[in-house]
């Protein structure tokens, strides 16, 4: 009888969810394990994916991968049409800006026989829009082997995610150089603005949970050359990346210093809500006063420290960001702060049972200001001075501080890390969903070289209607969803990786190699041997003049019925049958009746 109600209140839901324009296929209500199989089958997906980029990044070096690219584009907005683009139906294929006018299940062009290349605008510096840089080069040309693993994989599951009522989802490779490459090709909207660096799915993947700490000079000096204007946008950007698994807290700091915690005095967890707060209190900064280190790491490190003893704090890495653009000039001497922050990085370090890493900055044409937090980072077991020379670096080089957690997530205990970020709307078809994303690394290193992220997206609906088969203890579709929800953060927050390990040697290696050479290097003297092999040359133009979005994405021009992208054939994807569920009233012996109807998914 339990089981007949389970699955009589499974049937009504699934009712319910099929009204709501939703449609799902409904499983055994015992089937407990539904809901982690896909999490399970997503997670292997990416790893594997991760796996792949790594094989092709280890064969690189052959004549034909090279040789075989050399005359294509790469320029986003001149690309010509991808080989085989077609109008394909379906919700997930919508593109808004093609304009409602056109058939609701027929909105854009899409190709799933290739991916594309996507290159933020800086480094598209080569002819025609493509990029110059060799690094860039080299993973846009290995990588393009993905598309024989793309499509593959995409044939092989389209039954498999057809029976969750929804399409197969993108797949993606950003490389740590800036070069990203998505599958099913499709145009960009807005060329040269996507920098998957900066994105929450990438330093989720490429650094773990983790608790940040902003430590911002806010003293009237920063009004020089807008430099307050430059840290509030480096502020932004760093709260931006973060997730829900993440912990952050931000001090401004002058002659006194303002943590901005929680009510209770804690720091924020990274949801989407706190992180519209955070931005808010950023853009209300302003630069006055005067000059006070010792207050601002007291402070600071005293939130980080009472969150650790609650267990708000995340159980990972934490990196401490503190940026200057002057000297001490109020407070206990520089004897006394280097003693405080020795000493409470420890504790912190102790009670979490992971790395702390203090990251110091300082932008001035006085030499002087650089030599404190010079001298601060080469007094705790993982320190990195960066001297920035320019006003328009200081975004850049704070952004960067995540790339040192992902020199911890490729060891060998960390092989089976993954990272999952809070759910977000999706850029096309108006749907919610999240990402698992792996980092890749060349593990023929040690330590393992960091390559970059591969991401694999997943719609919220496929795992509401996974969770609704997994009999769960929800009665609305809302409920249902702040589910599917509640479980992904918690996927989130169990993905911590193992302490961070560096000797001296490679650690003054990084300190050389990504901060001002042996100024950075704390004394230690060492020899870095840095070999690669790249291509030469930019890729040659290969395609038409610049275009706009509407004409190369969508099937029909909005706003001329007339004008058209290409013959509109709006078609469902081939692949195996699949079956959709209707359900209407339903009565059965068995409590588990539904009629399915088998024809091409709309």
């Amino acid at each position: 009888m339990n089981l007949c109600r389970m699955c009589w209140k499974s049937t009504l839901l699934a009712a319910a969810l099929v009204l709501q324009g939703k449609t799902l296929l409904v499983v055994s209500a015992v089937d407990t394990l539904a809901f982690e199989n896909v999490v399970s089958k997503l997670k292997a997906d990416a790893q594997e994916l991760a796996a792949e980029v790594e094989r092709l990044y280890a064969n690189r070096c052959n004549t034909e991968t090279m040789t075989s690219c050399i005359n294509a584009n790469y320029a986003e907005c001149q690309t010509k049409p991808y080989p085989q683009e077609k109008c394909l139906a379906g919700p997930s294929y919508q593109i808004d800006a093609c304009g409602s006018s056109q058939s609701p299940s027929c909105g854009g062009l899409w190709d799933t026989s290739v991916s594309s290349v996507r290159i933020p605008a800086e480094y598209a510096t080569g002819p025609g829009g493509n990029p110059a840089d060799p690094k860039q080069i080299e993973s846009i040309c290995f990588s393009r082997y993905l598309d024989e693993w793309f499509v593959q994989k995409h044939a092989a599951d389209l039954g498999y995610w057809r029976s969750y009522g929804v399409e197969p989802r993108s797949m993606y490779f950003g490389s740590q150089n800036g070069a990203f490459r998505i599958y099913p090709a499709r145009q960009s909207e807005e060329c040269g603005t996507y920098d998957h660096r900066l994105r929450p799915w990438y330093v989720a993947g490429s650094s773990g949970p983790q608790n940040v700490v902003l430590i911002l000079d806010t003293s009237e000096s920063m009004n020089d050359h807008n430099r307050i204007g430059l840290l509030k946008q480096v502020a932004q950007r760093i709260v931006s990346t973060l997730i829900v698994s993440d912990r952050v807290l931000i001090v401004p700091f002058s002659g006194s210093a303002q943590p901005i915690t929680t009510s209770n005095g804690y720091m924020f967890k990274a949801t989407s809500e706190n992180k519209e707060i955070l931005a808010t209190k950023i853009d209300n900064l302003k630069a006055e006063g005067s000059t006070k280190f010792y207050e601002a790491f007291d402070q600071a490190l005293d939130v980080v420290e009472k969150s650790a003893e609650k267990k708000i704090a995340a159980s990972c890495n934490t990196a401490i960001l503190f940026l200057t653009d002057g000297q001490n000039t109020e407070g206990p001497d520089l004897g006394n702060v280097t003693a405080l922050v020795d000493q409470r990085i420890k504790d912190i370090s102790a009670r979490l049972n992971q790395s702390v890493l203090l990251f110091t900055y300082s932008i001035s044409e006085d030499s002087e200001v650089h030599a404190y937090p010079n001298q601060v980072v080469c007094s705790v077991e993982f320190g990195h001075w960066s001297k920035i020379s320019q006003d328009n670096k200081i975004v850049a080089s704070l952004s960067s501080y995540y790339r040192w957690f992902s020199l911890s997530v490729g060891t060998e205990n960390n092989k089976d890390f993954a990272a999952w970020v809070e759910p977000y709307q999706f850029q096309t078809g108006n749907a919610w969903g999240t990402t698992v994303s792996v980092p890749v690394y060349d593990r023929s290193k040690s330590p393992p070289l960091f390559l970059g992220v591969v991401g694999v997206d997943v719609s919220l609906d496929a795992l509401d209607a996974a969770l609704a088969t997994s009999g769960a203890n929800a009665t609305t579709s809302q409920e249902l969803r702040d589910e599917s929800i509640r479980r992904i953060v918690e996927y989130s927050d169990a993905s911590c990786p193992t302490t961070l390990g560096l000797s001296p040697c490679e650690l003054a290696a990084h300190r050389s190699f990504s901060g001002p050479g042996n100024e950075a290097m704390c004394g230690v003297t060492h020899t870095v041997y840095t070999t690669s092999l790249f291509v030469d040359g930019a890729l040659p133009v290969g395609g038409p003049g610049l275009v706009k979005y509407p004409q190369r994405a969508c099937c029909v021009t909005p706003g001329n019925s007339t004008e058209s992208s290409m013959d509109v054939v709006c078609v469902a994807e081939a692949g195996t049958s699949f079956i959709r569920l209707i359900v209407g009233v339903v009565l059965a012996f068995a409590c588990f009746a539904s009629y399915y109807l088998s024809k091409p998914y709309r």
